[in-house]
């Protein structure tokens, strides 16, 4: 997540890239949103050359919005019309051995279940409120989505995962309020991760005792972290944080 804001940065994410394809053995890639810097223009080619970065990985990936390319933009509903053209259902761009799911409000919101573990995108976006019946629309729909999936998939799954970009604070309690009560009568392990504050935080905030949270370091300053879900491990989520090397 949070990558690349930089030209640099867009150097080191093909490095990166090309490393994830040379020595990981990882079955997916979520991308937790944030292309670019916040004051970078919203220019369609910014769309079109990191959508062109993340083709080139040899495995099913996954992108979430992100603020800096949408609510933030100096015209969101210009910059929302870029990101679903270059972005929207992108794991279709590699052959898929398991089902995905789109929600019909917002299909963005994905999700699927792996090898018994339910996994979810969401469209979860720090930054500005730019338009508020809009925002509540968008958390609503993405409270809706997790509530469902968990209910959905329940007796078929021991753990769930939800990728996002925002950091949760108070813009965010229409969302949050539901999918703490949701989680809980989930009543199986969940990770909820998160790109937004660019360094690593692996912590548990609230009272529900079965939510992780982690927030992911951004990808200027570290690559991918791998993780690993498995009943036969304590605790269940194995994160990785330097799984391969970055070639210079």
């Amino acid at each position: 997540g949070d990558v690349p804001r930089s030209a640099s940065e867009d150097t080191l994410l093909q490095k990166q890239i090309s490393a994830q394809n040379k020595y990981s053995k990882s079955e997916f890639m979520v991308h937790v949103g944030d292309i670019k810097s916040g004051g970078m223009p919203c220019d369609e080619n910014v769309y079109i050359k990191v959508s062109g970065y993340l083709k080139k990985l040899q495995i099913p990936t996954f992108i979430v919005p992100g603020d800096n390319e949408w609510n933030d933009c100096d015209d969101p509903v210009q910059a929302w019309s870029f990101w679903e053209k270059y972005f929207l259902r992108f794991e279709k761009n590699r052959k898929l051995s398991f089902a995905v799911q789109h929600q019909s409000k917002r299909p963005e919101n994905f999700s699927f279940v792996k090898k018994n573990v339910l996994i979810i995108g969401i469209n979860l976006v720090g930054g500005r409120v730019f338009d508020e019946k809009v925002w509540n629309q968008v958390l609503q729909a993405d409270a809706d989505w997790v509530k469902n999936k968990f209910q959905q998939n329940k007796k078929n799954v021991y753990a769930a995962v939800i990728c996002a970009q925002a950091n949760p604070n108070s813009k965010h309690d229409l969302f949050m309020t539901q999918f703490r009560n949701a989680a809980k009568s989930f009543a199986k392990p969940v990770l909820f991760i998160h790109g937004d504050g660019h360094k690593w935080i692996y912590t548990k905030p609230w009272l529900e005792s079965n939510i992780v949270r982690v927030q992911v370091d951004r990808g200027g300053i570290a690559p991918p972290v791998r993780i690993t879900v498995s009943q036969k491990t304590n605790p269940i989520f194995k994160f990785e944080r330097k799984p391969f090397p970055v070639e210079n």
